[in-house]
């Protein structure tokens, strides 16, 4: 099957409406890139509290977001579970996909659960203060979820909570498209894909394809842990690993949220190496040291300043001035 990428920093960013909106009233946004699994089966919670990094709630209609690891401990894809009317349905990053599929389609047989791709179905998301009064006020903690009717259009709802409050909207493409244009009606305004990454970089929540790949760990990310893995659930790929990590060990590099202050040179960009020392670096020969480098940078700009995150090695003096090729680094958080 061929999988969708996100797209990247490389599109108009002057989408301080939708921004703004997002904030103050109300943003939809088109997360069409998501890729969407349906469980049905026996047991799938049972199956996927035994490969998954968090627990799934066996009974409600509570959700969670979790882990796959390979059996080193290292992220193989972050996804999302929601319960849909007996049924579970998964929806991952485009670059978790294959992955995800390939981990879950192991298991399955075993569990007598049954995979289903579900290419005409997406994901569309409703965030702001005016968010829940334009879908009638729904009562939903992050990853609940409940079936609402929304212009004559059945659809299920999920609450959110990052990387800003709102609700994602899961069903076909043509019903979400039906949907949207009510939404638009009733005065959400369209954001686009920069304004929701401009706020997840902000929020300082990690991307897998971006900040998070095949090669990281999850304690190399303070949310990531804190937000997809229990310490009190049973044994699953790579448990091992992160418990030892977390309890006794401390990592080589760990995930930071930047405010950048870019400077006259080009502005930064993901790729672009962190360094500490006296003098800009210029050519091969240089003073400064490499502390880390950037692994995603905000389409828009937010009062003067440009968010990033990316990550710093443990030599790193958090205390010590930071710049991002051209940028000055203003302050730095975990992320």
């Amino acid at each position: 099957m061929k999988y969708l990428r996100v797209p990247q920093n490389n599109a108009d960013s002057n989408d301080l409406e939708g921004y703004t909106a997002l904030w103050e009233g109300a943003a939809v946004v088109d997360r069409s890139e998501r890729w969407l699994l349906r469980l049905t089966g026996k047991d799938p919670v049972g199956m996927l509290n035994a490969v998954l990094t968090n627990d799934v709630p066996a009974q409600g209609d509570s959700g969670a977001y979790a882990m796959l690891l390979n059996p080193k401990g290292r992220v193989q894809a972050d996804l999302r579970v929601v319960k849909a009317e007996g049924e579970i349905l998964i929806d991952t990053e485009p670059e978790g996909a294959g992955a995800a599929e390939e981990i879950l389609g192991r298991y399955a047989p075993f569990s007598r659960v049954k995979l289903e791709e579900l290419p005409d179905w997406q994901v569309l998301s409703l965030y702001g203060p005016r968010a829940a009064e334009l879908l009638g006020n729904p009562d939903l903690a992050e990853h609940e979820t409940k079936q609402a009717e929304i212009g004559g259009a059945s659809v299920l709802v999920a609450g959110v909570a990052v990387p800003v409050s709102g609700y994602d909207l899961i069903g076909p493409s043509d019903t979400l498209a039906t949907i949207r244009e009510r939404l638009v009606e009733r005065g959400a305004v369209p954001a686009g894909h920069d304004v929701y990454e401009t706020v997840r970089i902000e929020a300082g929540i990690p991307r897998f394809g971006a900040d998070i790949t095949p090669e990281n760990f999850p304690g190399e990310s303070e949310n990531a842990l804190n937000r997809a893995v229990s310490f009190g659930k049973g044994c699953y790929p790579g448990q091992e690993t992160v418990a030892r990590m977390h309890y006794r060990g401390s990592p080589n590099k760990m995930l930071y949220r930047f405010e950048l202050e870019p400077g006259q040179a080009e502005p930064p960009e993901a790729g672009d190496e962190i360094l500490q020392g006296e003098r800009d670096r210029a050519g091969p020969i240089s003073s400064a040291d490499v502390v880390g480098r950037l692994t995603s940078v905000a389409p828009i700009a937010v009062d003067g300043k440009v968010y990033a995150l990316g990550y710093l090695a443990r030599k790193a003096d958090l205390e010590a001035p930071m710049r991002a090729e051209g940028a000055k680094v203003l302050a730095v958080m975990q992320a």
